[in-house]
C-alpha cells in the first residue's frame, strides 16, 4: 500500500456509538475476503471492496461467539477491516443458533465502502438505518476483543 494511503487512513475521523445515538456499539471485526468451500449460501467470507453488495451480505453472515441479545438491542452492528468502518449491517431483529455459542442474524446489509482510501460509499436507501450507516461508513472504529465481535462504549 502507497505511504500517502496509510497517511489518509490513519487521518481518517474516529467515530463512536454516540454518532448513531447508541449505549452500545456491537462491531464484527473481519478479515480480507477468502473464498469458502462448503459454506450454505457464501462464496466467500470476510471483507473486499470487489464484492457485491450480494455477495457481501452473506459473506458477512457467519456463526459468531457473542452475546446476541446485546446485538439486537443495537439493531445494528459496524464491520470494521483493522480499525476502519467498511460495512453496517442494520435491522437486527432476531438470530439462529447453532447450539455451541455461536450466532447468526437476521439483518440487513445498510452500506459498504466501494474503495476504502478515497473513501467511496454504496448505501442501499432501502434499508432500514441507512442514514446511520452513512455515519459510520469509512471512519475509524477502534474496538478490542478476544473474538470477532467487540462492543464499543462511548467515549470507549
Amino acid at each position: 500500500m502507497p505511504a500517502a494511503d496509510i497517511l489518509a487512513l490513519a487521518r481518517r475521523e474516529l467515530v463512536g456509538p454516540e454518532a448513531v445515538g447508541a449505549r452500545e456499539l456491537p462491531v464484527l471485526r473481519v478479515g480480507v475476503a477468502e473464498r469458502v468451500e462448503g459454506d450454505q449460501g457464501r462464496e466467500w467470507a470476510g471483507f473486499a471492496t470487489h464484492l457485491s453488495p450480494q455477495d457481501l451480505h452473506p459473506a458477512l453472515s457467519g456463526w459468531w461467539r457473542c452475546d446476541p441479545e446485546r446485538v439486537v438491542q443495537a439493531g445494528l452492528m459496524a464491520v470494521t477491516l483493522g480499525h476502519y468502518v467498511v460495512a453496517v449491517l442494520t435491522g437486527i431483529d432476531g438470530y439462529d443458533s447453532r447450539g455451541d455459542g455461536r450466532y447468526r442474524f437476521h439483518a440487513t446489509l445498510a452500506g459498504c465502502v466501494t474503495e476504502l482510501v478515497t473513501p467511496q460509499q454504496w448505501v442501499n436507501p432501502d434499508a432500514p438505518g441507512a442514514d446511520r450507516a452513512r455515519l459510520l461508513l469509512g471512519r475509524r472504529l477502534e474496538s478490542e476483543s478476544g473474538g470477532p465481535v467487540a462492543y464499543v462504549q462511548p467515549g470507549g
